[in-house]
């Protein structure tokens, strides 16, 4: 009856911990301790760093300074995206029911609106000069005639544009690299965002970002 009694406790506390944790939990946003060093404004702590959108890739927002968005940052609407643990995938909250905008791995689909994209957000954890590159493919078949192609961009969090690349069905499967070196302050955000044409219609993108921080 003892040993019971333990196995049952025991069963409990752990089922308790999932459950804070958020396991199981069909939607659920969860944020990522900082970096040890995130107190510290000093970018020689990040030289040997590389930041990549793919290999740093999370159910937790933050994680490796990386924030996941939906939304329009022309009219500052922009929000956190929910994991869906069911999907296993990044989801817009405003289309809840189907999960037609998502990312995951380095596929993106964005909002079927025009101008209303997703993305990630890199934030920066020291001041200093960072070079940003993307690798962006529509993997839309060129002989598709409904698909009007995807707009990718490089933003401060103010929508202020960096660089940008409307890519088109007609183009072909082909990799597109944007590429900046950018100054930041401690805090600073870059946002990598991607928008339908028009409509979202063949609009999956494979999507690559990497940031570097960049010596004196």
């Amino acid at each position: 009856m003892r040993n019971i009694l333990k196995k049952t406790v025991l069963f409990l506390c752990t089922g308790l911990c999932f459950v804070a944790a958020g396991c199981g939990s069909r939607e659920r946003i969860v944020y990522s301790p900082a970096l040890p060093e995130a107190a510290k404004d000093d970018y020689t702590l990040y030289l040997d760093e590389t930041f990549n959108s793919t290999e740093d890739l999370s159910d937790c927002q933050g994680y490796r300074n990386w924030y996941y968005y939906c939304g329009d940052p022309e009219d500052d609407s922009l929000s956190l995206m929910v994991f869906n643990d069911y999907y296993g995938r990044w989801c817009s909250e405003y289309q809840s029911l189907y999960y037609y905008t998502y990312m995951w791995s380095t596929v993106w689909l964005p909002e079927d609106q025009q101008g209303y994209g997703i993305g990630m957000g890199f934030k920066a954890p020291a001041t200093g000069k960072v070079s940003v590159s993307a690798t962006v493919r529509l993997l839309a078949d060129p002989d598709y005639s409904n698909g009007d192609g995807v707009v990718f961009t490089i933003s401060d969090k103010r929508g202020d544009p960096y660089d940008g690349k409307l890519i088109t069905p007609e183009e072909g499967a082909q990799d597109f690299v944007l590429s900046q070196e950018i100054s930041v302050e401690m805090g600073d955000e870059i946002l990598f965002m991607l928008f339908p044409n028009a409509n979202n219609t063949h609009d999956f993108t494979d999507v690559d970002i990497t940031v570097k921080y960049l010596g004196a």
